[in-house]
């Protein structure tokens, strides 16, 4: 791809692209978002598999069972708040300099909500190590319903 040669005031004053005209900041943070959101759907669709797989097996409710149920319920939560703080970042323009203070504002806020996230899901994959037995009997469960 031939170089563009750029003139006297582009260098003074360069566009707000990361590579010379051919992608601007805001297609690089949309890109971002949506690449966060794929990571946040595949932890809902696994939140959800653990919720079934605690739901399904009721006859063990002791105390980690129902430390294990609040951390699913807890986790689901931040997680739709966390996908509402995506879309809002995700639809707007970062080029714009007045609302470039709230989308900063907004990713610091969904970076520790993801951070509490991992932690969360961390602590929850330890207090609900599926046995091969228990998810056996909730698919079957769930066949025959």
């Amino acid at each position: 791809m031939p170089k563009r040669v750029m003139n006297s005031i582009e260098i003074a004053n360069p566009p707000a692209t990361l590579d010379h005209g051919h992608s601007t900041f805001n297609r690089y943070a949309t890109k971002k978002t949506l690449a966060n959101s794929s990571f946040e759907l595949a932890l809902l669709v696994t939140n959800a598999v653990q919720l079934k797989t605690l739901l399904g097996n009721k006859a063990n409710q002791d105390a980690l069972w129902f430390v294990g149920l609040s951390l699913v319920c807890f986790s689901l939560f931040i997680q739709v708040i966390n996908a509402c703080i995506l879309v809002l970042m995700g639809t707007d323009d970062i080029s714009r300099e007045q609302r470039q203070r709230r989308l900063i504002s907004l990713n610091n806020f969904s970076l520790i909500l993801s951070v509490l996230l991992a932690v969360v899901n961390v602590v929850l994959n330890v207090i609900v190590a599926v046995d091969p037995q228990i998810l056996a009997t909730t698919i079957n469960a769930t066949k025959i319903a």
